[in-house]
């Protein structure tokens, strides 16, 4: 018999815990493959709006506009209040360039889009990015100069002044016109609250009405979800659940999966719970965290790499706290689990973070650093507007997040070496 390690199978790494979350959360499903028949084309309407997002950043132009007759309008919605938005800022461009599909489809599709459109959207872009002038009498209010692309609308009422950009001038000018044969009298009216109203004043309603509906979706407000970063004293009583143990948070698809690193405590724990369903919920209120966190930094959920950043961040700090509260025993981390919030675990190791941060500030002034050294780099990593710790692997020195009571005391070790030293 051949022992040698060529004959023996290759050990898989082990899955990340924020591949676990996002595979379970948010991994997009295969929208190619639910158009490629008429059986499972009828699934894509009951999809969650944002499990559809996810699953539209894999299409291209062509497959895209072969999905939208086979989503609703408020699908829609839900993939226009994800993509738009950053923070309380808007991204009219992003508004464009989905719309620049309406100029594929047919009528019924496209109004089924333009339904799913809030308003004060497309009077917002016209504010910005048109000049709008109406007809007085026999005549406009202003003039374009000859330099200037410009159109009369179809009613002859509006003449439209085109930005000098002119890839958004060509598609602004047709989009528009379909706009009117659409929909003429919501188009005019769009035309003249432009006219009237004020960004600051269609920006703020837009948002007002966003926000409502993204925390049905399971994403929170930013500044609602800011409340994630709330401190607590070491020794806070947390609060307890409310019964039921956990209300349903999101409209996230969450499917159990295997855990990941289980020397987590945080995936010990889950992995030690007998009933699938218990899985699933904590695996839900772990998402609601991440949502939260992703919410709170201003992290676009179209982008995997800030969604798995800010799904390791909750996952760490969860499980830091947890570690801290419950003293590394499985038994109490259990319980906790069980009876308080993953949040309010988040917010416990999110706050001895802070502490640990507080004496590093008082290090860094009392006993400065040289130069390059690596007392320099731990101490820039702890006072990061979120702590991270500094460790030195074979290529070099890396910043990562504290995720266990552990390497909470060995980065106040080192602390304290650098301000005992002479």
């Amino acid at each position: 018999m051949n022992d040698s390690k060529s004959d023996q199978a290759p050990r898989l790494p082990k899955p990340r815990p924020e591949d676990v979350i996002y595979e379970t959360c948010y991994a997009p499903v295969d929208l190619s493959q639910l158009l490629a028949s008429a059986e499972t084309r009828s699934k894509i309407r009951r999809l969650p709006g944002p499990q559809l997002y996810f699953g539209l950043q894999e299409l291209s132009d062509e497959e895209t506009v072969a999905l939208l007759p086979h989503i609703t309008e408020e699908q829609w919605q839900a993939v226009m209040d994800l993509d738009l938005w950053s923070r309380d800022r808007v991204r009219l461009e992003g508004l464009a360039g989905w719309h620049r599909l309406l100029l594929q489809t047919p009528d019924p599709v496209a109004r089924k889009l333009l339904r799913g459109t809030d308003p004060e959207l497309w009077q917002l872009l016209f504010r910005r990015k048109l000049r709008v002038y109406r007809r007085l009498d026999d005549e406009f209010e202003e003039e374009p100069r000859e330099d200037e692309e410009y159109f009369t609308t179809p009613d002859l009422q509006y003449l439209v002044i085109l930005p000098r950009h002119p890839e958004l001038a060509r598609l602004l000018r047709p989009l528009l016109e379909r706009l009117y044969r659409l929909q003429p009298e919501e188009t005019r009216l769009n035309l003249e609250s432009a006219v009237a109203r004020t960004s600051i004043e269609l920006e703020e309603e837009a948002y007002e009405q966003r926000k409502r509906r993204i925390e049905d979706l399971g994403f929170q407000d930013y500044i609602n979800a800011l409340s994630v970063y709330a401190y607590l004293d070491e020794g806070e009583k947390l609060p307890e659940k409310a019964p039921p143990e956990l209300r349903e948070i999101s409209t996230l698809p969450v499917r159990a999966g295997a855990p990941a690193q289980p020397e987590l405590l945080l995936f010990r724990v889950i992995d030690g719970l007998q009933s699938a369903l218990d899985r699933e919920r904590l695996l839900e209120e772990i998402s609601f965290v991440c949502n939260k966190v992703l919410s709170a930094d201003g992290a676009s959920p179209s982008s995997r790499r800030r969604l798995e950043l800010g799904i390791r961040k909750a996952i760490s700090g969860i499980n830091l706290g947890l570690d801290h509260w419950s003293a590394g025993e499985l038994a109490k981390a259990a319980e906790g689990v069980r009876r308080h919030y993953l949040q309010s675990f988040f917010q416990y190791g999110y706050s001895r973070l802070m502490d640990l941060q507080r004496w590093a500030r008082r290090v860094a002034r009392v006993q400065p650093p040289s130069p390059g050294s690596f007392a320099e780099a731990l101490l820039e990593g702890l006072l990061k507007r979120f702590p991270l710790r500094t460790v030195r692997t074979p290529k070099g020195q890396r910043r990562r997040f504290v995720r266990t009571r552990r390497e909470l005391e060995i980065c106040r070790k080192k602390l304290d070496r650098i301000a005992d030293a002479d």
